[in-house]
């Protein structure tokens, strides 16, 4: 007996909160009028173009915002005259081929405690006579710089 007044009055703010939780009950056998309907199903058509509209700008606007940077420029016709910074990894595989030598080391960030960024570590591909281009090693492995170096 001694816990049933502390309980008896959790019970009634449950029970109240439950009866006040419930949404209001809407008349919907009314038929919408025609041209109403034809009105929001105009509105939905709208709303979903300007969605796939902000979806084409946006990515547009993460193309732009690709950071690199090009040392030299490249010759008219030669491979690296294809590319620029942006590009993953494959594709550049795909646009010039395979490179002639290939390796990875890793940045300053990579002593950084509890980074774990995208450029902790880079991968270098040098073409023969062509240059040396630099992709970050996390994530989607995009090209970050190009540096022309027909010495190479």
């Amino acid at each position: 007996m001694k816990h049933a007044y502390p309980i008896l009055v959790v019970l009634a703010a449950a029970w109240m909160t439950a009866c006040t939780s419930q949404p209001a009950k809407t008349d919907t056998s009314a038929e919408v009028p025609p041209a109403k309907a034809a009105a929001a199903k105009d509105a939905a058509r709208k709303a979903a173009a300007r969605k796939e509209a902000a979806k084409a700008e946006t990515v547009v606007r993460k193309e732009e915002a690709v950071e690199g940077e090009v040392v030299g420029k490249p010759a008219s016709g030669s491979k690296f005259a294809r590319l620029k910074t942006g590009l993953t990894l494959s594709q550049v595989e795909q646009l010039i081929g395979p490179p002639t030598k290939q390796w990875q080391h890793p940045t300053d960030k990579a002593s950084i405690p509890f980074y774990f960024g995208p450029d902790r570590w880079v991968i270098q591909y040098s073409y023969r006579h062509e240059g040396v281009l630099t992709f970050n090693s996390g994530g989607e492995q995009l090209l970050t710089r190009i540096e022309v170096n027909k010495a190479e």
